[in-house]
């Protein structure tokens, strides 16, 4: 995977390419010590007729909700769409043999400059799909629920927490799978403090019951997932209805199936959870991949 970077200046509208391994974030910008900033990932899929960004637009238009939520300045639609294309071309001029690769993309409230405004910055550099999101894709993984410290629904009556807007400020969600892998599992499930399923800390989780594809509501406190709002748009296809819901953690561990889902891994089959096995439909795994990957 190649070392490019993208910086952005969303305030005059202009970007340039510059070498993802240099030096490149003063340690003032607020995103540095203070995670002040929002960011999406999104798959590129290559294929026989160009490259395929998997759900575009609802990335971006939670990149734009993200933005309001932490009062950033709105993100020019325009602009970053000509960032991502100009990464992608970059890609395949220097290895025309990739198959996929994710973008991300990211605005910090940047430095404070006189008056006691800011200057945001943005920037965007490729990622490889690597090795663990292979197999986790082909074999499945393990999870351990944890008490994510708040009630369900306290979103509508705290939106200072900004848990709908997608922030850089990953202390948290990176703790929790660490705490997962010392406890012998692949992930972490966030549970609310009076017993709601929520998601992972980079997932949304979709069970499936008889023909229903069910989910957590975003509005339980959680991030609204592009990946799961995909696969609901292709359930009525796969002979499915879609439906967001309530779930506690014994929907889960007696799912026909359940699935980790996001825009890297796509759909991976959450095999085990709490060290309960749980139903593996491998057919439903394959379609829901096949469906996120464009393939």
């Amino acid at each position: 995977m190649t070392d490019l970077l993208i910086l952005v200046d969303p305030t005059a509208g202009t970007f340039e390419f510059t070498d993802l391994s240099a030096a490149q974030l003063p340690v003032t910008d607020l995103s540095a010590h203070r995670g002040d900033g929002i960011f999406e990932t999104v798959l590129v899929s290559m294929g026989a007729h160009g490259a395929t960004v998997v759900s575009r637009q609802r990335h971006f238009t939670r990149f734009r909700a993200s933005a309001s939520a932490l009062d950033l300045p709105d993100p020019d639609q325009g602009l970053w769409d000509r960032v991502i294309d100009s990464l992608i071309a970059e890609v395949a001029a220097a290895d025309p043999e990739t198959v996929e690769f994710g973008i991300r993309y990211a605005l910090s409230r940047g430095e404070q400059s006189g008056h006691g405004g800011f200057r945001a910055r943005g920037w965007a550099f490729p990622v490889p799909v690597d090795d663990h999101i292979h197999s986790a894709r082909e074999q499945g993984v393990t999870a351990v629920s944890l008490d994510r410290g708040f009630d369900a629904y306290i979103g509508s009556k705290a939106p200072w927490l900004l848990i709908g807007a997608k922030t850089l400020s990953y202390a948290v969600n990176q703790a929790a799978g660490r705490y997962a892998g010392q406890r012998g599992a692949d992930e972490a499930l966030f549970v609310s403090h009076d017993g709601i399923v929520l998601e992972g800390p980079t997932a949304n989780l979709i069970i499936r019951r008889g023909d229903r594809l069910l989910t957590p509501n975003p509005d339980a406190g959680l991030l609204s997932g592009t990946t799961q709002r995909l696969i609901f748009d292709h359930a009525e296809n796969l002979g499915l209805r879609a439906e967001y819901a309530d779930l506690r953690l014994e929907d889960v561990k007696m799912a026909d199936g359940a699935w980790f889902v996001s825009s890297m891994r796509s759909a991976v089959a959450l095999r085990e959870l709490d060290g309960n096995a749980i139903s593996v439909d491998q057919r439903l795994t394959e379609r829901l991949q096949e469906i996120i990957r464009g393939r």
